[in-house]
């Protein structure tokens, strides 16, 4: 809806085509757990329920790419003013955003003066590519103050325009609308009479080599639309999968919610003959001859020739083969997003797994975390490009140089065996046993060397009373 009334405001086309809007459309509620495959039937009934694995996996996937992430921006006062955003930026990067790429292909990072933003697909149109890259579109900014019948919007068209062959410039232009509910966007308002007073209505800069905003894209080719520059999720490609699998996990829970024990009782044996059938139950299910309600795994049988039947069946658990079809499932899943086998099954590794044995096994899983931690050190690059000439445009830091270094975590990492192996540099006298306490026991610098003193006064030799020849 936001988009087709942002093209038909500003007159320009987006390059997002239907089927890639369908498809956002399927991933969002893939990812909440509300995928067309747990529909209701036409009578109200559910065959399949999510158990949302999905999630876990854009879970995951954020969580190795941001492992023990690290951004520093550094060489001037320019720099330290850039690294100001850098900690809240990892913070909801780890915590949030990265995720939300994995699960929607992508999300756009726009710096906003005072902080960033970050777009989700549905606030975003894109109007232009160069060289597979978003370079132009409408951002959506909405508001509604509580108890206020005006829902604003906001459009903001960022572009470039050749204005000759020697001068390009890079464009923003705002257009504010109200109205009186959250279905459109209503009519055209001043900008000065709304939240984004501060903002203008159309401005242009000059020197301006890449787009004020990034894209952190999943570094996936699209299938979906051959000739878009736009990210797919990263189970894009298991679609198919994750319905198998949210299969198999509800015929186990159906299984094991109708493993109790039934019993069958002839009508005799709870009541007294000719009394009317339907007084043998109550709201809450069958009732003895005094009124009292029988377990709910009892069920009558009424007419029967004696009335004094008795039988019981005890249905048989398929435990072992349901959960050996949830792991071909589980692994399937995995395998089709780029994880290496077993990844994710419900059995997984067990004793000790050496780094040295994790890195041959999870090759797939190591060069699949390398290749979106590459596309979001890209993004993050884009980002800074733009909050420097951010700073520039509004004069919010001197002029300065910067230099930009990242730091992530090994997925391989195994402490127990680091610890073992740097005690054995101890041993050999190679590694100073101070820095190993700081290193494995959590003890400060201080405290590690004021130990370390001590245990050699306690060890060495005395001169004294007991101490002389």
């Amino acid at each position: 809806m936001w988009q087709k009334e942002a093209q038909d405001k500003f007159g320009v086309e987006t390059i997002e085509s239907d089927v890639m809007k369908a498809a956002l459309n399927d991933w969002v509620n893939i990812y909440q757990g509300k995928p067309d495959w747990t529909l209701p039937d036409d009578k109200g009934n559910v065959d399949i329920e999510s158990f949302n694995f999905a999630k876990k996996l854009c879970n995951e996937t954020a969580r190795l790419t941001t492992l023990a992430l690290g951004i520093t921006v550094e060489g001037s006062t320019r720099a330290d003013w850039i690294n100001g955003f850098m900690e809240s930026y990892i913070a909801r990067m780890k915590n949030d955003e990265c995720e939300k790429a994995c699960a929607f292909g992508y999300i756009i990072l726009k710096p906003n003066g005072t902080g960033i933003d970050y777009v989700m697909p549905w606030d975003f149109c894109p109007t232009h590519q160069t060289d597979g890259k978003v370079d132009g579109g409408i951002f959506f900014d909405h508001y509604h103050e509580p108890g206020d019948k005006w829902y604003y919007t906001r459009l903001e068209w960022q572009r470039f325009e050749d204005v000759s062959e020697d001068v390009r410039i890079f464009r923003i232009t705002n257009k504010t609308y109200r109205a009186t509910g959250a279905n459109g966007i209503g009519q055209e308002c001043n900008i000065k009479e709304t939240v984004w007073a501060n903002l203008q209505e159309d401005v242009a800069y000059e020197n301006i080599e890449q787009p004020l905003f990034s894209i952190f894209k999943m570094p996936l080719s699209n299938n979906i639309d051959m000739g878009s520059p736009l990210g797919v999720s990263i189970f894009s490609n298991a679609q198919k999968e994750l319905k198998s699998l949210d299969i198999a996990w509800t015929r186990l829970e159906d299984e094991i919610f109708d493993s109790q024990k039934i019993t069958f009782l002839g009508d005799m044996l709870i009541d007294e003959p000719g009394r009317p059938v339907r007084n043998r139950f109550a709201p809450g299910g069958a009732v003895d001859k005094t009124g009292k309600a029988l377990p709910r795994h009892v069920h009558i049988l009424p007419g029967t020739s004696e009335g004094d039947e008795y039988h019981e069946v005890n249905p048989a658990l398929q435990t072992a083969d349901r959960l050996s079809g949830i792991d071909h499932f589980l692994n399937l899943v995995g395998v089709k997003c780029g994880y290496s086998t077993g990844q994710f099954v419900l059995n997984g590794r067990t004793g000790h797994v050496t780094a040295t044995q994790v890195e041959a096994d999870d090759r797939e899983t190591i060069q699949y975390i390398k290749q979106i931690r590459d596309s979001f050190q890209m993004a993050t690059d884009g980002l800074i490009y733009a909050l420097d000439k951010y700073a520039d445009i509004y004069n919010l830091a001197p002029v300065g140089v910067y230099e930009v270094n990242y730091d992530f975590g090994d997925i391989t990492y195994n402490w127990e065996e680091d610890r073992s192996r740097h005690w054995g540099y101890v041993m050999q006298g190679k590694y100073p046993l101070w820095l190993y306490y700081t290193k494995f026991e959590g003890m400060s610098e201080e405290e590690a060397k004021l130990l370390v003193a001590e245990a050699k006064f306690e060890n060495e030799p005395q001169e004294g009373l007991f101490g002389e020849e």
